[in-house]
């Protein structure tokens, strides 16, 4: 008697358990981290790319195909997150509503300097994040980019004047080159740059080399590998004050050092779950 009862117990608090777990599973909010290269190339980042231009007839036809594949998927996304200054949203919606009335050359054709006109007519959030979301009918974009002084510049002159610092760096820039820029199409660009090795690699450059750089002067490197932390933290949190009740899917478009670390932080946080790529752009 007393075993039929404690089995009935032990069978409901297991269905209990088990049910719990599958609709913890259920509720991750799925997340496609797509880290890029900025198409706009303003050659902010130490590692230089080479000049792709975005605005050609192949790859304006490659991005349809990139939205459409992700449009296509069983992965469409609610929410889209962009590297777009965190305190500049409403800039960046009067910038969305100008392309969704197809005027957004009336907007920037009114930019003087060069390289800002470029930065908006060919950069990411634009000619990919702008796409996606009037592909979904997305009304707003999600900016999550904050600015954190990065001194790369003292960095590199007590690099250069270290011969053996040098030589390493050399070798570091070999192994997180931009080789993938040379594949076929955007689809197997985007496969190439964001294979685990490769962002691996990029955070690497921090832990292994960056950090261990001018100790006796006020830990200069570690300082610096501090900031770049702080900054990626810090757009963490933007997208995870940003996300909707009801949101399933979301989309984030960074560059490829952002999606290096933002890739541990979603590992780890349980709220979360990590698209394979590979499923959508295959």
């Amino acid at each position: 008697m007393h075993n039929s009862y404690f089995t009935k117990i032990f069978t409901v608090l297991f269905l209990i358990l088990f049910q719990f777990s599958v609709l913890s599973a259920q509720e991750k909010i799925k997340v496609i981290l797509l880290g890029t290269y900025h198409f706009n190339n303003p050659g902010n980042d130490m590692i230089k790319v080479q000049d792709r231009n975005i605005l050609s007839q192949e790859n304006q036809k490659d991005l349809d195909n990139v939205v459409e594949k992700i449009y296509s998927s069983d992965y469409k996304p609610e929410q889209i997150f962009v590297e777009s200054n965190f305190n500049e949203k409403k800039q960046l919606d009067a910038h969305y509503k100008f392309y969704l009335k197809n005027q957004y050359n009336a907007f920037t054709d009114t930019i003087k300097s060069e390289r800002m006109r470029r930065f908006f007519k060919e950069g990411e959030t634009i000619q990919l994040g702008f796409r996606l979301a009037k592909k979904l009918k997305h009304q707003e974009l999600y900016p999550i980019d904050t600015l954190i002084e990065m001194r790369f510049d003292i960095l590199m002159k007590e690099v250069n004047s270290n011969p053996t610092l040098k030589k390493e760096l050399d070798e570091i820039k070999l192994s997180i080159s931009d080789k993938c820029l040379e594949q076929k199409n955007l689809s197997q660009i985007f496969l190439c740059m964001n294979e685990k090795s490769k962002l691996d690699n990029n955070i690497g450059f921090y832990f292994s080399f960056a950090n261990k750089i001018m100790i006796g002067k006020d830990y200069f490197g570690a300082r610096l590998v501090t900031d770049w932390y702080k900054r990626n933290l810090i757009m963490y949190a933007n997208i995870q004050n940003q996300i909707k009740p009801g949101t399933k899917t979301i989309f984030i478009l960074v560059g490829t050092g952002h999606a290096a670390i933002f890739r541990t932080f979603f590992e780890v946080d349980k709220k979360f779950e990590l698209v394979d790529l590979t499923k959508i752009f295959n």
